[in-house]
């Protein structure tokens, strides 16, 4: 037996730490509550926030590389505050990175914690992110859910740069 759990103890150790299957929200206990959804990761700690996030948003697409450098002050991200769970502090439950091509603002990539995910936190989420960035590109590929979403909102196609998922079933 304590061979067995010797070699799970080895397995485990490759999962590394925090196990790839943690999720994690965050809590933010220097940030003041946002008045909307959106924290403005303002201090180098808070844009750490926004590339761990981005670490569990390529762990479950399984990208090669974490999407958010927060030493690159070329890259914004924003930080998504839970609305399931309150605190007299904010709790990150996502985040979005954007980056600026010539005059036009991209979403690189977005990630909402699975608790919140169909709460219509995203949409109020993406409502603030176009009042601060304007009418952005919306870089793909795109997953399902994120299909569904951008189709129910009619966003206009020449904002994106890869086709929406086809989930229609023949």
């Amino acid at each position: 037996m304590d061979d067995l759990l010797d070699g799970r103890r080895q397995e485990l150790t490759h999962f590394g730490e925090p196990a790839r299957f943690d999720i994690r929200m965050f809590p933010l206990l220097t940030a003041e509550c946002p008045s909307g959804v959106l924290i403005d990761p303002n201090t180098y700690a808070l844009r750490q926030v926004v590339a761990e996030i981005g670490l569990q948003f390529k762990r479950e697409t399984r990208y090669d590389l974490g999407p958010f450098d927060p030493s690159n002050p070329d890259y914004q991200g924003v930080l998504i505050n839970s609305e399931r769970f309150s605190a007299t502090f904010p709790i990150a439950a996502g985040a979005a990175g954007f980056s600026r091509e010539d005059d036009t603002w991209w979403m690189d990539w977005v990630w909402v914690h699975p608790y919140e995910r169909g709460t219509g936190l995203f949409r109020q989420a993406w409502n603030e992110m176009e009042q601060l960035y304007g009418l952005f590109h919306i870089d793909g590929p795109y997953s399902a859910s994120m299909s569904t979403f951008l189709r129910a909102r009619q966003i206009d196609p020449n904002r994106l740069n890869h086709p929406l998922h086809d989930d229609r079933r023949d």
